[in-house]
């Protein structure tokens, strides 16, 4: 099952339209559930629709997902690493007023190539790997994930926050 949030602020139907058309263009017949977000005019026979989910809801489609399709949320992110998900991530973007601006973009200029289950797009050819991807790799168990390429702020964070790593 692929589970599909815009977070909880705004419609992101340049998402959710994106998916439709990768999943026509795939033949997906796997279950979809999709958030959609409050003021979407979103509807489809495929994919089963939500405008919004409570906390315990979100976490109960979450949890469940065999992958996650999402905005750049932090969020959605984090919580994909914390749930040892799959995911694949869209900004959404200040110039085609899906947002107040561009911090969406910033992020996924950050967590690029950072973790190997992550998927960062910006474009319909890149979202349409990153789903071929996903969908490849559904039933291929993801370990917890490790960035990379720690930083010392972060380390130093982690340490102050009682989380690990390391203060000087």
């Amino acid at each position: 099952m692929i589970f599909i949030t815009v977070g909880t602020q705004l419609p992101f139907d340049r998402l959710i339209n994106l998916f439709t058309e990768w999943q026509e263009y795939s033949r997906y017949g796997g279950d979809v559930i999709a958030q959609v977000g409050e003021g979407s005019h979103f509807t489809s026979s495929r994919i089963k629709v939500v405008d919004s989910l409570s906390s315990d809801q979100y976490y109960h489609w979450f949890s469940r997902a065999d992958g996650v399709v999402s905005h750049a949320g932090m969020g959605s992110i984090l919580s994909c690493l914390d749930y040892s998900k799959r995911g694949v991530f869209l900004p959404r973007e200040y110039a085609l007023g899906e947002h107040r601006n561009d911090h969406q973009l910033d992020t996924v200029n950050a967590f690029e190539r950072q973790y190997e289950t992550l998927y960062f797009c910006t474009d319909k050819e890149s979202f349409f790997n990153a789903m071929n991807v996903l969908v490849e790799n559904i039933g291929v168990e993801v370990q917890p994930m490790v960035p990379k390429n720690e930083s010392e702020l972060g380390k130093n964070i982690a340490a102050y926050l009682g989380l690990g790593g390391r203060l000087p």
